[in-house]
């Protein structure tokens, strides 16, 4: 088996040199054209789902002027109702 040494000398330096740069220039040109064209693709993606989820807000048929006061009245009965299915009532005593 034959050992294959290298020297440093100043050629092999200046290519290190040219191959750091290209790499560089390389990944600069990459990180500006690239990466802001997958964030407008990802911001444009997010602003149709959102959009999608709220389509029902915009359709909704009833438009309120500024200023107008609307009331919508909650049957408090209604609410404490008891529904069958809601499980057996078990009244209880605090201890202390």
């Amino acid at each position: 088996m034959q050992l294959i040494i290298y020297e440093a000398s100043l050629p092999g330096l200046f290519r290190l040199i040219l191959i750091l740069t290209v790499v560089y220039a390389v990944y600069k040109i990459i990180t500006r054209l690239i990466v802001p064209a997958l964030m407008k693709k990802y911001i444009k993606d997010f602003q149709q789902r959102f959009t999608e989820q709220n389509q029902y807000q915009r359709n909704s048929p009833v438009q309120k002027k500024e200023g107008e006061v609307s009331i919508t009245f909650v049957d408090k009965d209604k609410n404490k109702a008891h529904n069958p299915d809601d499980g057996e009532y078990v009244d209880y005593e605090e201890i202390k």
